[in-house]
């Protein structure tokens, strides 16, 4: 069987929802005998991103991160006898295909552990259904401080939490002496979370509540006749405020519908958002008008190949533009594959998280694992960057 690459239309598994499935095979071409007497074990890894839809760019790039993981660790041989199988399953970022793709991928798939899902939702749809079946989910993409909070052993959190990420906007606001704030909330488990997240960091900060929150639709952007009348009320509700800055707690495509009618309004002030808007996608959908906008990052810039896990990344790369989604994935998919190579033989999912927990103090290549126990979370870092007029991250 010849190796996939990322791009083909992905397939219809059961249950309806769209299917890409990557099979990251060896270089080395066998003989149907030989196979047979020497073909490795597979490792099989499960997701449920947003691969269609408003959402895709997070989902696609999760993907590709993963993939070149998992295909440099198969191509160089990091895990004898070993290889590594990535099952994409499309979920249009809607948590009821999110669902009905993870009981797809545990019973039909039978994947040793699940990786790199998106949002809030989904990761809290799913993870009571991959505890009852003893698989790990590892590094979603999701700042829930819920999920932070007494969180089962089958959860390993990479990236820091959002009180993390809206402290350091918060405390940036304080220090410009901007405390008239607006708010865009996606109407959905990661706005409320961000939400949640904001209200404490203002309360430790000594700011005010924000003057309006304005909620949006997850998927608003890919209908017409909602994307119409749910981005034009948020707008007309910012700029009724008339806020020194809007904090978007959103995704990007409705982040960018929404700061491009308040700019094309003539609102002229402070814009920021976390890392759920992606930066790279931003830039994409708003063109000069992405001037300005903060954003916090939970990973190193991707063009920093000063570190060897970016030069790493980097070169698998190859002609993709290079970004913090797919970066944050490829170090997913580095602690996935370190943490295998550390699991015991025979010591199974249970063997897997063991050695997932004793990744604190890894270096993955000028990124150090820190990993927290009561929060099973493995990084703290984020830092805020502010976009140029071509959309690029700039500290």
């Amino acid at each position: 069987m010849g190796r996939a690459v990322p791009g083909p239309s992905p397939k219809t598994p059961p249950g309806g929802a769209l299917r890409r499935r990557e099979l990251l095979l060896g270089a080395a071409a066998l003989s149907a005998g030989a196979a047979a007497q020497t073909a490795p074990e597979v490792i099989r890894l499960g997701q449920s991103v947003p691969i269609s839809g408003p959402a895709q760019h997070l989902g696609i790039e999760v993907q590709r991160g993963l993939q070149l993981a998992f295909d440099s660790a198969n191509a160089s041989g990091t895990l004898p006898g070993r290889r590594l199988e990535l099952v994409s399953l499309d979920d249009q970022y809607e948590p009821e295909l999110a669902l009905e793709n993870t009981h797809s991928l545990i019973q039909h798939d039978r994947v040793f552990a699940l990786v790199g899902y998106v949002g809030t939702e989904a990761t809290q749809r799913c993870l009571p259904v991959a505890a009852q079946a003893g698989v790990p989910l590892v590094a979603p993409l999701t700042g829930a401080e819920s999920l932070r909070t007494r969180p089962p052993r089958w959860l390993y959190h990479l990236r820091p939490g959002l009180a993390a990420e809206l402290g350091l906007i918060v405390r940036t606001l304080a220090t410009m002496g901007w405390r008239q704030l607006a708010v865009v909330q996606q109407a959905d488990a990661d706005g409320q979370a961000g939400l949640e997240a904001l209200r404490t960091v203002l309360g430790q900060t000594g700011l005010p509540s924000p003057l309006v929150v304005a909620r949006v639709e997850r998927n608003s952007t890919g209908q017409v006749a909602l994307e119409q009348r749910d981005i034009q009320q948020v707008s007309q509700q910012l700029l009724a405020a008339r806020p020194q800055a809007v904090l978007f707690l959103c995704a990007h495509a409705p982040t960018a519908a929404v700061l491009k009618r308040l700019r094309t309004s003539g609102y002229a002030g402070g814009a920021y958002a976390t890392s759920l808007a992606s930066s790279s996608a931003l830039g994409a959908l708003l063109g000069a008008q992405v001037a300005g906008l903060n954003i916090t990052q939970v990973v190193p810039s991707p063009g920093d190949v000063s570190r060897p896990v970016v030069a790493a990344y980097r070169q698998r790369l190859g002609a993709a533009a290079p970004e913090h989604v797919s970066l944050e994935a490829w170090i997913a998919g580095q602690v996935v594959i370190e943490a295998l190579r550390r699991t015991p033989l025979r010591s199974g999912r249970l063997g897997f998280l063991g050695a997932l927990e004793s990744l604190g103090g890894w270096d993955a290549g000028g990124f150090t694992l820190q990993w927290d126990p009561l929060r099973r979370q493995a990084s703290s870092q984020v830092a805020l960057t502010v976009l140029d007029a071509q959309g690029r991250p700039q500290r």
